[in-house]
């Protein structure tokens, strides 16, 4: 396949996307709304473009990272009036399971095709090649990508036709909101029974009770420093939980593990630390137990 890829969206994650697949030899071009996201791609090494559907024209492989499906359907828009045939759509946001076929669906009658990948991973997992991706769409473009999948995630699973990418995905967003929750829960305990965080962190990560997230964000409790992360994780949690919530009751699943950690990381936010990554919940489990423990700045 040709290694010349367009990415559209550059920012926690589009960013992170293209600078792992520039250091892996792939040539990109790239287009964000945003000016400062243009300039970091160009000093990267990739080219920056002005407009979606200059991109659009110039790549046959497309990635999307983006915030909403209104950005999708713009882009979607744009990917339609090229005349570039055969264009495979990587989708990487967190998206309702609708707009995800929607965009499909809206490509396909023009021979245009949308690969459902969802990653699983937080921007550091994504920078440090430790991310994962869930695939749904086309078996054999899902092979045909492969290299691309490669170049930018540690892992990648196809899963079947488009949506089952999604429908993986909130899975896995369940799974790291509630153990997130459950590492801070878990490490106020200690505190509260005598022991420093430094050492339930480093006793408990490798044994049976460990998580991923107990190891990434488990790292930032031991340390009460939130930094790492901060600025969007509880806004990307906030419109996620949305999903999650909707997407279980669509299918009729139970979710009281869920309902709350929801409200506990919310409580976060209510607390003043929206601001900060998403394993300031424990900050907030902290106060609510009587501990007052200084954050790093």
């Amino acid at each position: 396949m040709k290694t010349t890829i367009g990415i559209l969206g550059l920012g926690p994650m589009g960013g992170i996307i293209a600078t792992n697949l520039l250091a892996r030899g792939f040539s990109i071009l790239g287009y964000d709304i945003r000016a400062e996201c243009r300039r970091e791609l160009e000093a990267n090494g990739g080219i920056s473009l002005s407009s979606t559907s200059e991109v659009a024209d110039r790549a046959d492989v497309l990635i999307t990272s983006l915030p909403n499906a209104s950005a999708l359907n713009s882009i979607v828009d744009e990917v339609l009036k090229s005349d570039r045939p055969d264009h495979v759509l990587i989708e990487t946001s967190t998206l309702t399971l609708d707009q995800k076929l929607k965009a499909a669906k809206r490509l396909a009658p023009a021979g245009k095709s949308l690969l459902d990948s969802p990653i699983s991973g937080t921007p550091p997992m994504l920078a440090n090649m430790t991310a994962s991706i869930y695939v749904g769409g086309d078996k054999g473009l899902y092979e045909q990508c492969l290299p691309v999948f490669e170049g930018f995630a540690a892992t990648s699973f196809f899963v079947g036709p488009v949506g089952n990418g999604t429908r993986m995905k909130l899975l896995a967003n369940y799974l790291v909101h509630v153990h997130t929750t459950a590492a801070a829960e878990c490490m106020v305990m200690g505190e509260k029974a005598g022991l420093t965080p430094d050492l339930i962190y480093q006793v408990l990560k490798p044994g049976a009770g460990g998580s991923k997230m107990f190891e990434v964000r488990g790292a930032m409790m031991a340390d009460s420093d939130y930094r790492e992360g901060g600025g969007t994780m509880f806004d990307i949690f906030k419109k996620d939980s949305a999903i999650i919530t909707e997407f279980a009751a669509s299918v009729g699943a139970p979710i009281d593990l869920y309902t709350v950690a929801r409200e506990k990381l919310n409580s976060a936010i209510e607390l003043g630390f929206g601001h900060l990554d998403t394993s300031a919940v424990c900050k907030a489990v902290e106060m609510s137990a009587g501990i007052d423990r200084q954050m790093v700045e």
